[in-house]
């Protein structure tokens, strides 16, 4: 695809997390302000908790760029670990220090070691956990252990777990009741509206250097924003599968027709519009799709 003729600089509606295209929404905002605010005041553990897709990964990343550069950091992306010893071996990765060959004691140890002297640069570490719904019972006591590992002054580290819902509805059984004591940050990312979910994809072409009002049109912003259930990840891949038919019609627009077969092609459905109603991610249709015709390009008078 010639990005060029389509006025942009970079590609937009990415489909991985990009700081540089981050958008202000409500909820995403609070979020992170939270955590700057969990950070400060030195709590030991947050949850930020949200559907797939909604922008939790976005959260956590904006969350980091925004401390110190002096501040020690971590970012663990996918918290699938079965045991403890696994855990700490991601983290001294990240860190950069030595992590094969140590028994699971000496792994707790050296982490143990990296977080008390990370305290040397006068912050404690901030550590995130992607994917944070993954963790079992076991390794919540680790993370729990963490968020008390202290001095006399301050917290050696501020854990942020980054899941899906049911990781905060397991905190309310009895269980978990010493790990959900200490956490002192809860922060949901809701769905984007669908007067955001079209600012959303403006603010995209935007961060990219193109015009929104030329590359996109109203109509196609609308037939996104009332199929994707504003969730993030899915207006993105809507509206990149949208721009890939355009340029291979030869078209300089992102049009209504272009984001139809989009989202008949991604199988979304139409989302009813209630405001009383959490919107909720738009599900692929039960019926097998049909494969979308192929867009003619416009004949262009000589």
């Amino acid at each position: 695809m010639n990005l060029a003729s389509f006025g942009l600089s970079r590609r937009p509606f990415r489909p991985t997390p990009d700081t540089e295209s981050y958008f202000s929404a409500p909820s995403h905002d609070a979020a992170v302000a939270s955590l700057i605010a969990g950070y400060e005041n030195r709590d030991g553990i947050a949850l930020v908790d949200g559907q797939t897709g909604v922008g939790k990964t976005i959260v956590g990343l904006r969350f980091l760029e925004s401390l110190p550069p002096t501040v020690p950091r971590v970012m663990i992306p996918a918290a699938r670990f079965s045991k403890p010893s696994e855990l700490y071996q991601a983290i001294l990765f990240d860190i950069g220090a030595p992590y094969q060959g140590l028994s699971e004691h000496e792994l707790r140890l050296a982490v143990t070691d990296q977080l008390l002297g990370g305290l040397a640069s006068g912050h404690p570490t901030a550590l995130v956990l992607d994917e944070a719904q993954h963790l079992g019972a076991d390794l919540l006591e680790e993370i729990r252990m963490l968020g008390n590992l202290e001095t006399r002054c301050t917290k050696a580290a501020f854990v942020v777990l980054l899941a899906l819902p049911p990781l905060r509805d397991r905190l309310g059984g009895a269980d978990a009741a010493a790990f959900a004591q200490r956490v002192g940050v809860r922060s949901r990312v809701e769905p984007l509206s669908r007067d955001a979910a079209a600012g959303y994809l403006r603010h995209q072409v935007r961060a990219c250097g193109a015009d929104p009002q030329e590359l996109i049109t109203d109509e196609a912003l609308s037939i996104f924003a009332s199929h994707c259930g504003g969730i993030p990840r899915i207006l993105n891949r809507s509206a990149s599968l949208a721009l890939a038919l355009a340029a291979a019609a030869g078209e300089r627009v992102l049009d209504a027709e272009a984001a139809t077969e989009a989202v008949s092609q991604l199988g979304l459905r139409e989302e009813p519009e209630d405001p009383n109603v959490l919107p909720h991610p738009a599900q692929p249709a039960v019926r097998r799709a049909v494969p979308a015709k192929a867009r003619t390009p416009k004949r262009r008078s000589a």
